[in-house]
């Protein structure tokens, strides 16, 4: 009998690195999956993007809202809307009674999933704990790290980050980054079509811009997407800019993204923003494919402020400041030093080969459910 993982989306961030697992389960013998979603996906002014969860063909045994339409925009909601998933997603878990639950990273919807599970004696198993960032996504990740039973870490230094929590080591499974599964396997598609698509001239560098709300800063996020916009404009370079995510602030940085002269977009297709990104000069932002995703594509990535503190740095990464003259010059380097360029070319990823999602499968595939201790212990 095939043991049941229940998996739920909220958004594309957590979408494209739970997409190659998925896809993985789907090819397994002794596995099956329970695929809820919720949050942004179903929006419009975040691109709907359940759409592209149908296109890739798999079966969504529920769905439902998270978030209020015409909402505060605030730390409030982002509580009211967990609140939500944990009320919503609480008999759901009790009808399917799934086997695991496979959650994810720092997402809200996800941390309501870990709490259900771990109340519901059910195992587990978290992607991507023991990382460091900024906002309110550190203390929702590692609140979920103590509601798990398995621990699937990108990196050794999480690893050791969650034994140095208490967490048992027999139970961490150091598998590296599962979007960077994606990226081996997605096809290319040529600077010509992208440039096409986007109406670029593919003679001249152009940048891929992403910033989110940072949450604990929230009063300054206005200021702060305007100074990477004023240095956008002022570089005089092609760019497109995606809308950042759901959280508190989003749709201040949406408003003031609007008022400005720069193409931009929802949302894209992983597919699409993969390819788009390999083909530009620099990734600009605060997101965490500036972390992991353009350096593992060898781009330059300049990384905005606080809300990736914390993570392993690569070659790659220029940090800077909410300041326009920082982000300029840091602009300048990435299309324009070749010294640097050089050296981001010889570099190592530190979060797997890209075969992250083979390597979870086959343990879930294995692990014995009677061994794992739903009752935790801290190991120190």
């Amino acid at each position: 009998m095939k043991k049941k993982i229940l998996i739920v989306t909220e958004r594309r961030a957590d979408y494209s690195k739970f997409r190659p697992v998925i896809k993985k389960i789907q090819e397994s013998k002794k596995l099956d999956y329970y695929l809820i979603v919720t949050g942004s996906h179903l929006l419009k002014e975040h691109g709907k993007t359940i759409n592209e969860i149908k296109k890739d063909g798999f079966k969504i045994k529920s769905k439902f809202f998270m978030y209020r339409k015409n909402n505060n925009d605030s730390g409030a909601e982002m509580v009211l809307s967990l609140s939500r998933a944990i009320q919503k997603l609480t008999p759901i878990i009790e009808k399917l009674k799934p086997d695991i639950i496979l959650s994810g990273f720092d997402i809200g919807a996800n941390f309501a999933a870990s709490m259900i599970g771990a109340h519901m004696n059910i195992p587990v198993a978290h992607i991507e704990g023991g990382e460091v960032t900024g906002t309110i996504d550190e203390p929702i990740r590692h609140s979920i790290t103590k509601f798990s039973h398995l621990h699937f870490t990108t990196n050794k230094t999480a690893q050791s980050r969650l034994i140095k929590m208490g967490e048992n080591p027999n139970f961490i499974f150091n598998v590296g980054n599962s979007s960077l599964d994606e990226i081996i396997k997605l096809q290319k598609i040529s600077r010509e079509k992208i440039s096409q698509q986007f109406k670029l001239d593919p003679k001249k560098p152009y940048m891929v811009i992403l910033q989110h709300t940072v949450t604990s800063e929230i009063d300054s996020v206005e200021q702060f997407i305007k100074e990477t916009l004023n240095a956008v404009m002022e570089s005089n370079m092609q760019a497109i800019i995606i809308h950042g995510n759901a959280d508190a602030g989003g749709k201040r940085i949406t408003k003031i993204i609007k008022n400005y002269n720069i193409k931009q977009f929802n949302s894209l297709s992983f597919e699409t923003y993969i390819n788009l990104l390999r083909h530009s000069s620099v990734l600009l932002g605060n997101s965490s494919s500036g972390i992991m995703e353009a350096p593992f594509l060898k781009i330059p990535s300049i990384n905005i402020g606080t809300r990736q503190k914390g993570r392993l740095r690569q070659k790659s990464i220029i940090d800077v400041g909410y300041d326009k003259n920082q982000i300029k010059k840091a602009i300048d380097k990435s299309v324009n030093n070749k010294q640097f360029l050089n050296k981001i070319r010889l570099q190592h990823t530190p979060y797997g080969n890209g075969h992250t999602s083979e390597k979870i499968v086959k343990i879930l595939e294995k692990i014995n459910l009677k061994e794992i201790p739903i009752q935790k212990k801290l190991m120190y």
